[in-house]
């Protein structure tokens, strides 16, 4: 098939890792993709300090009232006439579009050139940008979310909260399918740490590290997993935390660490390329997801699983779709800095269960097709099935005649 992977993003982190690996799946599968957007891909790949900041239009346009909005809805006057002019040139069997909001471009065209259209929702942009304080517009946002989503061929969502949120807001439920985060097992090789890295950090050969990778923002709950760290006692039994990565809250967790002497205690190591994270993944003992929205799918947990690292994450639905608990990970209760101490406690002083959840959470991605190959699989598909429903609807309904 000849797909088209249209999306309106600035290409950062995670984004960009997904657009990259789901692409790059369908090539595997035999599928020629070109990818449609105005920033490339590829663009800032291995600056870590651009991913790590909104650029000054965005904070700027979040400012002004209702210049967000205007911004997103701007963009279908360049987007459509670009997806479309594309589509022709490409003759393109299928759109594949990462969701934004008020980006009404991919069904737009679909519905111009008569090709099925499969939609990639993340997030719900509506209720988030909302809750967020980035747009005021949220009923025009909320309905133009729910239309888009119902005019697109397939819907796919990252979890089940999600997909009930999209059908809480008038998204027909038949659309939607769940597809969870995946990895390539390839990108993620379990390798003895690097001695000299551990030195260059600071690290002893006989300390243990407790380790987040991401992005420093509030909702992150970086500072819980530093204040549960403290609690824990942990430093006092040769344990380390290792933060990898850099965001808006870099000073202040900076100040928290200095005025609760954690300084020797606490490893920040800057902003990170997505390359060399593997890396520093390797000195991690125990991974942590320390918070998460309720409706995410969280690309560093599949990491950690791949890596076949013990996680120590929140209990909460979304994340139990992916993780068994006392399985491959220990839960605790979100938002409880005492809770998750103790997990963290129950997790590093018991080697041999660290190391057996470890194992069962690589084993764990083959096992319930976490695998950005599978998810290609699966687009196409549902998309075959469709096709199939649609052709005999028709038939059904006289619209065309029997090819019997």
């Amino acid at each position: 098939m000849r797909i088209l992977y249209h999306h309106r993003t600035r290409s950062t982190d995670a984004q960009r890792v997904h657009i990259q690996e789901i692409a790059g799946a369908f090539r595997m599968l035999g599928h020629d993709v070109k990818l449609v957007s105005l920033i490339p891909t590829s663009k800032g790949e291995q600056n870590a300090h651009r991913d790590a900041r909104n650029p000054w239009w965005q904070r700027l346009a979040r400012r002004i009232p209702f210049a967000y909005e205007a911004v997103q809805l701007g963009y279908n006057l360049l987007g459509i006439p670009m997806l479309a002019w594309e589509a022709v040139r490409n003759r393109a069997d299928l759109l594949y579009e990462r969701y934004s909001l008020f980006n009404f471009a991919g069904v737009i065209v679909s519905k111009l050139c008569g090709i099925p259209i499969v939609l990639e929702v993340n997030s719900p942009f509506a209720l988030e940008q909302g809750r967020d304080r980035d747009i005021r517009l949220i009923r025009l946002a909320s309905r133009t979310e729910r239309s888009i989503a119902n005019l697109a061929t397939r819907v796919v969502v990252v979890s089940t909260p999600l997909a009930r949120i999209l059908q809480a807001s008038g998204v027909r439920p038949e659309k939607i399918e769940v597809m969870t985060n995946g990895v390539r097992l390839e990108h993620f090789v379990t390798r003895p740490p690097s001695s000299e890295l551990r030195s260059s950090l600071g690290i002893r050969p006989d300390e243990k590290v407790i380790g987040f990778v991401g992005w420093f923002r509030r909702w992150h709950g970086i500072e819980l997993l530093i204040e549960a760290f403290r609690l824990s006692g942990l430093r006092e039994e040769r344990v380390r935390l290792m933060l990898i990565g850099d965001g808006q809250a870099m000073g202040e967790l900076r100040d928290y660490v200095r005025v609760n002497q954690l300084g020797n205690s606490v490893i920040f190591t800057g902003p990170m390329p997505h390359t060399r994270v593997p890396q520093y993944l390797d000195l991690i003992d125990i991974a942590v997801q320390p918070a998460a929205n309720e409706y995410c799918c969280p690309m560093k947990i599949l990491e950690y699983m791949a890596l076949a690292k013990p996680i120590v994450a929140p209990r909460q639905e979304n994340i139990r779709e992916i993780l068994r608990e006392d399985a491959e990970a220990r839960f605790f209760t979100p938002g409880d800095v005492q809770s998750m101490a103790e997990a963290l406690r129950a997790v590093a002083r018991d080697t041999n269960m660290a190391r057996r959840m470890g194992e069962r959470a690589r084993a764990a991605i083959t096992e319930r097709g976490y695998l950005w190959t599978a998810n290609a699989e699966r687009v196409i598909s549902g998309l075959r099935t469709w096709r199939s429903t649609s052709l005999k609807s028709e038939i059904l309904s006289g619209d065309i005649s029997s090819p019997i």
